[in-house]
């Protein structure tokens, strides 16, 4: 299985954001959004002046484990409405699950879509369901 992560991360002023960048950053992610897009300034103090990043990637399972283990990452089991351009999933809509970090000084989430390898012509909603229940069993 693959996993196709938009993954994005804000910080305080004064907080080095490198420290939340993804492993191997330079040799399998794409850098996407820098400061330009950070929307947290109307937090007062330290994030007023803050630092964005956004990266997506395709991972294997083993580069997958290494990114949510480095970044302090755990799936959720709410719902989200999906990833809008996930890599791999092409240009429209792609249902995902929401990962994030308890880290105090950073907000971090990552929108995962798990690409299974399977051959069915189809993949309905109960083979979603059934995906994202093992996957939030395992990263949870």
């Amino acid at each position: 299985m693959q996993f196709s992560i938009i993954y994005s991360v804000d910080c305080p002023e004064g907080e080095d954001i490198d420290l939340y960048a993804p492993p191997q950053v330079d040799e399998l992610w794409d850098q996407t959004e820098e400061d330009e897009q950070y929307d947290y300034g109307y937090l007062e103090g330290c994030w007023t002046n803050g630092s964005h990043r956004k990266w997506c990637a395709i991972l294997s399972r083993e580069e997958f484990d290494e990114f949510v283990g480095h970044c302090g990452l755990q799936a959720e089991s709410t719902e989200t409405m999906g990833s809008l351009g996930a890599p791999g999933c092409g240009f429209g809509w792609a249902p995902a699950i929401s990962f994030t970090s308890d880290d105090p000084n950073a907000i971090q989430s990552a929108y995962v879509t798990p690409l299974p390898e399977v051959e069915k012509e189809s993949f309905d909603e109960d083979d979603w369901q059934r995906v994202k229940s093992a996957v939030v069993a395992v990263y949870g």
